[in-house]
């Protein structure tokens, strides 16, 4: 196998932009608390290559996507062999109109971002590819917490009205998680280097404090930790199935007076349980506390050092009205799944995926015996969440409260949810 690699700040500096991800925060803004970057690893083996490219974006979206792809045609990519993932932090400008009420794309960002991804490629195919390694190592983290969490008792709210009993987005401990995470390291076979990183966890990206400005997230934090250690070096973080997944902070009790405490107790009772307040010393020492677990991480002896001699990509669509009934926008859910060999295998999935897909697409279509398995969201022209069967019934954002959000308007349906999905994931892993 050949590698090579190449990354690139792109955050605005000469003008205020409207960020993603949070529907209230109107106002562009300018402050930058960390860059945001594009990493890129071009793969490739034989006659066959696969080009991974991770944004700090909320999502890439359509109008980004289709500008890449039409720019790397004239390189001779097809769609098939170029995989475009997001971070999804919270805290980068908007790219996606079908998402605009969480924030209006600013065209002259994405025009600019398009022209950096291809610019990148352009970049690496002019250098000398380099045989490489790849080296696995993984652990646990112990950051994350699920936010689905049933509440017996009447709620009122702005997105729902008056429910008698609800999922709220509330800490939920008894819930599953998906802590393992995972750093692949590419060394050149001639002199051992680390060419660049892939990474893996599953958390969202919503730490940063405070909310109005320019961020990466845990993921910036990351990347500068394993540049600490290999130089600077692209780094690829691939986001997991985190659709039901926020960071596990534990918020600073703030000193305040009998009528704000009371003020706290009323909305609970109203809308039911949240997250706790936090302020800035949280998120800073959260951040640096996993970065500094995935640098430990990083710094292991690898569980399995490979020289893969096969590279194989595969890549499915079905229409959203296989399991979706009602207004939506025309985006299909996609499944493209990248194969090294017998060792390691991704699986990407153009949603806001809940963790609880990861055992049903596990049990549904096994990995091969001892390869590696990791799964992605946030793939491309995600169009919203992908909720379980046993979701939809329970209700909440994941199924409903998002869908306003997304430009959807309608009903899963929870018998033809994963068939439609799971026959797509078997069609992208038969097309490699």
């Amino acid at each position: 196998m050949f590698a090579r690699a190449a990354s690139c700040d792109v955050t605005p500096l000469d003008r205020p932009v409207r960020l993603a991800g949070y529907a209230a925060r109107k106002q562009p803004v300018s402050i930058v608390l960390d860059p945001i970057e594009i990493s890129a690893i071009l793969l490739e083996a034989g006659e066959r290559r696969c080009l991974i490219v991770s944004f700090d974006l909320m999502i890439v979206g359509s109008e980004l996507q289709q500008a890449i792809h039409g720019r790397l045609s004239a390189h001779g990519f097809a769609p098939a062999e170029i995989m475009l993932l997001a971070s999804h932090t919270h805290f980068a400008p908007a790219t996606d109109s079908a998402c605009a009420p969480l924030g209006v794309p600013d065209e002259r960002f994405v025009a600019d971002l398009a022209a950096a991804s291809a610019d990148l490629v352009k970049g690496m195919l002019q250098e000398k590819p380099a045989e490489a390694s790849v080296e696995f190592k993984r652990g646990r983290l112990d950051h994350s917490i699920n936010r689905r969490r049933y509440w017996p008792f009447p709620t009122v709210g702005r997105t729902y009205g008056f429910r008698l009993t609800g999922t709220v987005m509330a800490p939920n401990p008894e819930a599953p998680t998906e802590e393992p995470a995972t750093v692949l390291l590419l060394r050149r076979a001639d002199d051992d280097k680390v060419i660049a990183a892939i990474w893996h966890y599953t958390c969202h990206a919503t730490a940063v404090i405070p909310s109005d400005v320019i961020s990466a997230d845990f993921p910036g934090a990351v990347r500068r930790t394993l540049r600490q250690r290999f130089g600077e070096i692209p780094c690829v973080f691939v986001q997991g199935f985190c659709g039901d997944i926020s960071p596990k902070i534990a918020g600073t009790v703030p000193r305040e007076g009998v009528r704000n405490r009371l003020r706290r107790l009323a909305r609970k009772l109203v809308s039911g349980p949240t997250f706790p307040p936090r302020v800035a010393a949280d998120w800073e020492r959260w951040s640096e506390r996993l970065a500094a677990a995935v640098g430990a991480i990083a710094d292991r002896p690898p569980e399995r050092t490979d020289t893969p001699g096969i590279l194989a990509a595969g890549a499915a669509q079905i229409p959203l009205a296989e399991f979706f009934h009602g207004r939506c926008p025309d985006k299909p859910l996609t499944v493209q799944v990248l194969r090294l060999g017998t060792a390691f295998e991704l699986v990407a999935v153009s949603a806001e995926v809940t963790v609880e897909w990861q055992s049903i697409l596990d049990s549904a279509l096994p990995a091969g015996e001892g390869r590696l398995r990791l799964y992605a969201g946030y793939l491309g022209a995600l169009y919203g969440y992908l909720p379980t069967p046993q979701q939809i019934g329970e209700g909440g954002y994941e199924v409903m409260g998002f869908q306003h959000l997304f430009g959807l308007s309608g009903n899963f349906d929870a018998g033809k949810i994963v068939p439609a999905v799971v026959g797509c994931a078997k069609r992208a892993i038969d097309d490699l």
